[in-house]
C-alpha cells in the first residue's frame, strides 16, 4: 500500500467493559477474550491523503472536507477498526504493517497535523474547534505509538487482532447482505500472506506476555476461519459462493498455521522483551489520547483517596444488608443470588426493561420511541461475558443492535457452571447492563447520531490505540453510579455493592496502569491490588494486572467517570436553579465520544480549570 498520500481485539474481556460495537485492531490489544467481540477498543488514526501542500490553506477547503479525507486515509490504512466505526470505504482491505507503509503513515499524520493546524480558529465554529483538538491529540497519540513506542515491533497482538477483528466485523455487522460481506471476507484474506510477512519481518524481541497472548489470538484466528466462517454465512450453505469463501478460508489458515508454527518455535523461546514504556510516556498518552494534562502523582493520591473512599460505601453498604458480618461475606452471598442455567438472557432482558423504564421514571434523559435494547444469546462464533453491539452512529442506515449474553455451558460440571453464573448475580447484571445498554452504551449511541460533525461520532471501544476512553466509558461508568444514586430498587445495598465493586476495579486500572510502566510494581503487586483492594478473585485479577502491560491507560474509564462528575458539579453550580439533570445528560450524549475537556468546553465555553480534580 504504497503511494497512498498522492491519493485524494476480537477479544473477549469479561465484566461491565464489554462494549463492543465492532471489532478492532489496537497495539496494546489482548488475546480474543470474546469481546469486541469487541470490540472492544478503537483511532483515528489515519492518513492525509490529499496530494496538496500539508499547509494547505483553510480556505481552499472545507473543515468538514478535511476531516473526510483524514478518515478516508484511516480506514485506507486501518480498515479493521474503521469498519467497526461505521466506515466501510475500505472493507475489503487488511491493515499494511510494512515498515515502508508504517513510515508513509506516520509522514502523512505530520501533514495532517499540519493541515488541521492551519485553519483559522476564528473561521471554525464551536463545535470544529473541539474537534480539531481532539484530532490533533488523537494524531499525537499515533505519532506515539508508530513512531516512539513502536509497537508494530514488538507487539504480535496487533497482527492477529487485525485479521481477526477485520473478518469478524463483516461476520457480524449486517452493514451490507450476507453475500456482499462474504465477497468483502473473500478479497481481505488475500492480504493475509502480506500481513504474515510483516508480522515475521517486524516482530523482534517482544515482551513474554505479549508473545504468548499474540500467538493465542492468531491460533484463535485459524480456528475462526475454519469453524466460525460458515456458521456466521450458514444461510448460503452449498452456494458456490460459500465454496469459494471456504476456499479462501482454507489457504489462508495454511499461512496461519505456519507463521504460529515459525513463532512457537523461533520466536517464543526467546522472548524477553521489556513491555514497560515509562511514565513519560503513559502520562503523554494521557495529555494526547484524553486531553487529560495533570501529573502522575496527582492521578495515583486522587486513585489512592478514591480507592479508600469506595471501601468504606462498600463496608457501610455491607453492614446495612447483613449487620456485623463481613462485607466481602456478604458480598459473596449477593454473587449467589443469580438465575438458573438457560434464563439469564430473559432475566436480563427483563432487568433492561425494568433500567429503560427507571430512566423515563426519573426523567433521566429521553429515550425514542420505537427504540428498544434486545437482549440475545451470544452466537457460537462470538461467546463472551456480556457484550454490548451497537450500531456505530456513523452507520447508515443504522444495524441491528444487541446485547450479547453466554449462558452457563452444560457440558461443564455443575461447580464450574455456578461460578459462571454468579457473575450474572441479579445486582451485578443489572450494574452491566446499566453500563453497555441503559443509559450506557447504547442509549449514548443513539443520541450521537445527532453528534455535530463526524470526529466525536467516532466510536472506538477498548483502549489500546488512542481514543477517548474518559468520554466513551467514562460516561458508561457514570450510568452505573447514576442508577444507584437515583435510587434503582429503592437504594437495595445490594447493587450498591455491585458497583461499588466495579469502581473499584477501575480505580485499581488507574493505579496498576500508572505504576506497573514506571517499575513501581511488579505485576505481582497489581494483582495484589485487584484481589486485596478490589476484591475480585484471583483469576481475575490476574487478567486484569496483565492487562495494564499493553494497556497503560486503562485508568480512563475511572478518569471520565470523576471528570463526569465533576462538570456536573461545576455547570450545576453555574446555572442554579435552572440546572437540569436530564437537559445535562441529554448535551453530554449529545456532543457524542469525547475527552472530558472537550465536553468542558462545549457546556463551560472558555474554561481553563483543571479536568481531573
Amino acid at each position: 500500500m504504497t503511494g497512498e498520500e498522492c491519493t485524494a481485539p476480537y477479544i473477549a474481556e469479561v465484566g461491565a467493559d464489554r462494549h463492543v460495537n465492532t471489532a478492532m485492531a489496537l497495539p496494546f490489544l489482548p488475546p480474543r477474550r470474546r469481546h469486541r467481540t469487541t470490540a472492544v477498543a478503537l483511532i483515528l488514526a489515519a492518513v492525509l491523503t490529499a496530494c496538496g501542500s500539508p499547509r494547505e490553506s483553510a480556505g481552499a477547503v472545507s473543515f468538514a472536507t478535511a476531516v473526510d479525507d483524514y478518515l478516508d486515509g484511516f480506514a485506507r490504512r486501518h480498515p479493521s477498526i474503521a469498519a467497526g466505526n461505521g466506515l466501510h470505504m475500505h472493507d475489503e482491505r487488511l491493515d499494511d504493517f510494512s515498515a515502508e507503509a508504517v513510515a508513509s503513515e506516520i509522514t502523512a499524520l505530520k501533514a495532517a497535523r499540519s493541515r488541521f493546524t492551519s485553519f483559522d480558529s476564528a473561521a471554525l465554529t464551536p463545535d470544529e474547534r473541539v474537534d480539531r483538538r481532539i484530532l490533533l491529540g488523537v494524531i499525537d497519540g499515533w505519532l506515539l505509538e508508530q513512531e516512539t513506542l513502536a509497537n508494530w515491533k514488538r507487539n504480535p497482538m496487533l497482527y492477529a487482532s487485525a485479521l481477526s477483528d477485520g473478518v469478524h466485523n463483516l461476520m457480524t455487522m449486517e452493514h451490507d447482505t450476507p453475500a456482499a460481506r462474504m465477497r468483502l471476507v473473500i478479497r481481505k484474506l488475500r492480504d493475509v500472506p502480506a500481513l504474515l510477512a510483516a508480522a515475521r519481518t517486524n516482530i523482534t524481541n517482544p515482551p513474554r506476555i505479549f508473545a504468548e497472548r499474540g500467538l493465542g489470538m492468531m491460533k484463535n484466528a485459524s480456528v475462526m476461519l475454519q469453524n466460525d466462517v460458515p456458521q456466521a454465512f450458514a444461510a448460503e450453505r452449498g452456494t458456490p459462493l460459500m465454496d469459494s469463501l471456504m476456499a479462501a478460508a482454507q489457504g489462508a489458515r495454511q499461512e496461519i498455521d505456519a507463521y504460529t508454527a515459525w513463532f512457537e518455535r523461533d520466536v517464543l523461546p526467546n522472548a524477553n522483551g521489556d513491555w514497560k514504556v515509562g511514565g513519560d510516556a503513559v502520562a503523554a498518552r494521557y495529555r494526547a489520547e484524553e486531553l487529560i494534562d495533570v501529573p502522575l502523582t496527582d492521578l495515583l493520591a486522587l486513585g489512592d483517596r478514591e480507592l479508600k473512599s469506595y471501601q468504606q460505601q462498600f463496608r457501610e453498604a455491607g453492614d446495612r444488608l447483613a449487620p456485623g458480618k463481613d462485607p466481602l461475606e456478604t458480598w459473596l452471598a449477593v454473587r449467589r443470588l443469580h438465575p438458573r442455567r438457560g434464563e439469564v438472557v430473559a432475566t436480563t432482558q427483563a432487568i433492561v426493561d425494568s433500567l429503560t423504564q427507571f430512566v423515563r421514571e426519573k426523567d433521566l434523559a429521553v429515550v425514542p420511541d420505537g427504540e428498544r435494547v434486545v437482549v440475545a444469546p451470544a452466537q457460537p462464533f462470538a461467546l463472551g461475558f456480556a457484550s454490548m453491539h451497537a450500531s456505530p452512529p456513523l452507520e447508515d442506515p443504522p444495524v441491528r443492535s444487541f446485547f450479547y449474553l453466554t449462558d452457563a455451558d452444560s457440558t461443564q460440571p455443575v461447580a464450574a457452571q455456578e461460578a459462571w453464573l454468579e457473575r450474572y448475580n441479579y445486582a451485578s447484571i443489572a450494574i452491566t447492563s446499566a453500563h453497555e445498554a441503559m443509559p450506557g452504551h447504547w442509549l449514548h449511541s443513539i443520541h450521537m447520531r445527532k453528534t455535530p460533525g463526524k470526529v466525536r461520532r467516532i466510536w472506538i471501544g477498548l483502549n489500546p490505540f488512542p481514543q477517548p476512553s474518559s468520554g466513551q466509558d467514562g460516561w458508561a461508568h457514570y450510568s452505573e453510579q447514576l442508577l444507584v444514586e437515583q435510587g434503582y430498587k429503592n437504594g437495595d445495598p445490594r447493587y450498591v455493592m455491585a458497583q461499588l465493586s466495579d469502581a473499584l476495579t477501575r480505580v485499581c486500572r488507574l493505579l496498576s496502569g500508572i505504576r506497573l510502566h514506571t517499575g513501581e510494581w511488579s505485576l505481582a503487586d497489581a494483582q495484589r491490588c485487584f484481589e486485596r483492594e478490589a476484591y475480585v478473585a484471583t483469576p481475575a485479577a490476574k487478567r486484569e494486572a496483565e492487562r495494564g502491560t499493553y494497556d497503560p491507560t486503562y485508568g480512563g474509564y475511572f478518569l471520565g467517570k470523576r471528570g463526569m462528575l465533576t462538570l456536573r458539579r461545576d455547570l450545576q453550580a453555574k446555572e442554579g436553579a435552572a440546572f437540569s439533570l436530564k437537559q445535562f445528560h441529554e448535551r453530554v450524549m449529545n456532543n457524542g465520544i469525547a475527552p472530558i475537556w472537550a465536553h468542558r468546553q462545549l457546556l463551560l465555553p472558555g474554561d481553563t480549570s483543571r479536568v481531573i480534580q
